[in-house]
């Protein structure tokens, strides 16, 4: 596998680190039809920055990562607590055009509907799941580019932001593309 190598903190630019752990695994951790034969192992490596930041230093192509999707927080009833409180904090803005990045499934989005059928929701996601025509579908990973013209009075994430692998690049291109207030 041709690994994306992070020769510098993501958070920070340091360049100087030390490994932590450095460990063999199979990428896709969950129940499968498929052969072990035929599973994918990755080596994962963590490092430590001198400021204490702890980062991994081998990223696994996001196309192979997240080929079969990720579907977290997809079942049970603490998952749909959790969305539909996240929900009512989101709603509590009062947004009208909303950005929801890495949003697969859809519930969020469906709980936020709830709260107001006049909301225009987008969902960018490489493999959205169970689409929804309320819903706005943009196929693929969060790049500014793919939202251009597009302004949003609120971006949510949930349980996204650990999987971006240029944070500070990330926020600031939600910052642009999210209107003034947002």
């Amino acid at each position: 596998m041709d690994y994306i190598l992070r020769k510098e903190s993501a958070i920070t630019g340091e360049k100087t680190y030390e490994v932590l752990a450095s460990y063999d695994f199979p990428l896709f951790c969950g129940c499968t039809d498929e052969k072990v034969e035929e599973d994918i192992i990755a080596r994962c490596e963590f490092g430590i920055f001198q400021s204490g930041s702890i980062e991994l230093l081998k990223l696994i192509p996001l196309d192979i990562l997240y080929k079969n999707g990720h579907n977290a927080g997809a079942v049970g009833a603490l998952w749909q607590k959790h969305h539909e409180e996240f929900a009512n904090f989101l709603m509590s803005f009062k947004p009208r055009f909303v950005l929801e990045i890495g949003g697969g499934h859809g519930k969020l989005a469906k709980e936020c509907l709830k709260l107001d059928e006049g909301l225009e929701y987008t969902i960018i996601e490489p493999n959205s799941s169970a689409k929804d025509e309320r819903i706005n579908y943009i196929d693929g990973f969060f790049e500014k580019e793919a939202l251009e013209g597009g302004k949003f009075d609120l971006i949510a994430h949930s349980h996204t932001f650990e999987h971006i692998y240029e944070p500070n690049k990330f926020l600031n291109e939600c910052a642009q593309i999210l209107g003034g207030g947002g």
